[in-house]
């Protein structure tokens, strides 16, 4: 019963949480002279219907919420006389007291990802949950391929938009990649990990993703990755279907990635998806990681879990009984022990 409340009061919506604008270097661009620019309102999500096999949803728009104007306090424009930028503006959600902890969502999610987590986890930590770029609530970039040191920067710029100068991290399934990048490329920034069924494009994983990983068959898997191809694809990530696959959940999934810009990420993001740098450097990280894995997991073998395990010096490994793929929404309760027990909560000194 409190978790059925706790998820029903968590609102995935544009106009509700936070927004920061992060300005993404463009260093494949020809050099340009600085100019103003200001954020721009993207397009009206769903444009044309013949993008979708289901009709439009009313009310979906790319990311920028009316509630713009309440934004967090902007960071300066990058300085130089010929610097080449991308202003996008960054959607997240903000609750709680105690150490910093970045949740990170996988490609083609949102935060929404996080509900049965989120309002636990702020009882312990302040816990931030960040919309990608391409993704959520978040502005979709234009000038961006959507690699994982891409989303990487991506991440480290929405810190210091933020003020956090270090925090720990949980990230799902091929959001670890950009964490991990960014704990490898700065590990001052990253205090403890946790890892929640990681990895990058696998054998196991359907046909309707590999055709989005294609380079001939991608744009047009794209085009007709409609609401029944993402109840398929949901299917297969919970071992309790009665969980996860309801009329709610696969439209609240479906809502921020119906637009064309957002499928163009979706598309880019498992095109461009080279994870062999961060694996092959796992022996490099400092932190102390903890890897977590559904037993039923479809998607990820324990074999490929416990090589990363084997890889990272300090890392721990645990599977989590009766969970698929998406095991923070199937067990919720059971991830968030794990948590508690990996990154103690930290109790503020009493005079």
């Amino acid at each position: 019963m409190a978790l059925s409340l706790e998820v029903k009061k968590f609102i995935n919506s544009e106009h509700v949480g936070k927004y920061v604008d992060i300005y993404l270097p463009l260093e494949t661009l020809p050099q340009q002279p600085k100019k103003k620019r200001q954020p721009k309102r993207e397009a009206a999500a769903v444009q044309d219907d013949d993008i979708k096999e289901d009709g439009p949803i009313e009310g979906v728009q790319d990311g920028l919420g009316e509630n713009a104007a309440q934004a967090e306090p902007q960071i300066e424009e990058p300085e130089g006389p010929e610097a080449a930028y991308e202003t996008v503006r960054i959607h997240y959600m903000e609750e709680g007291n105690g150490e910093p902890l970045i949740l990170v969502h996988s490609i083609g999610q949102s935060i929404y990802t996080w509900r049965s987590l989120f309002y636990s986890m702020a009882q312990s930590y302040r816990v931030i949950a960040v919309d990608l770029p391409g993704f959520g609530y978040s502005g979709r970039p234009e000038e961006y391929s959507y690699t994982i040191e891409e989303q990487s920067r991506s991440l480290e710029l929405f810190l210091d938009a933020i003020g956090i100068e270090s925090a720990h991290f949980m990230a799902f399934s091929m959001g670890s990649g950009y964490v991990m990048d960014l704990c490898l490329r700065h590990p001052e920034r990253v205090g403890r990990v946790v890892l929640l069924a990681p990895g990058g494009m696998a054998p196991e994983m359907p046909l309707a993703i590999k055709l989005l990983d294609s380079s001939l068959f991608g744009g047009i898997a794209s085009i007709i990755f409609g609401m029944r191809t993402l109840e398929n694809v949901l299917s297969e990530c919970f071992f309790d279907q009665t969980v996860g696959v309801k009329p709610d959940v696969i439209e609240e999934y479906y809502k921020t990635i119906c637009d064309s810009a957002a499928r163009r990420a979706l598309r880019l993001s498992f095109h461009n998806y080279d994870d062999e740098n961060w694996l092959a450097h796992l022996r490099a990280a400092e932190m102390p990681v903890l890897i977590l894995l559904g037993a039923e997991d479809k998607w990820r073998t324990t074999d490929q879990a416990e090589l990363i395990h084997a890889a990272i010096p300090d890392a721990g490994y645990s599977l989590i009984r009766n969970a698929g793929h998406l095991l923070h929404e199937e067990k919720p309760d059971k991830v968030m022990a794990a948590l508690l027990e990996f990154i103690p909560v930290i109790s503020p000194e009493v005079e």
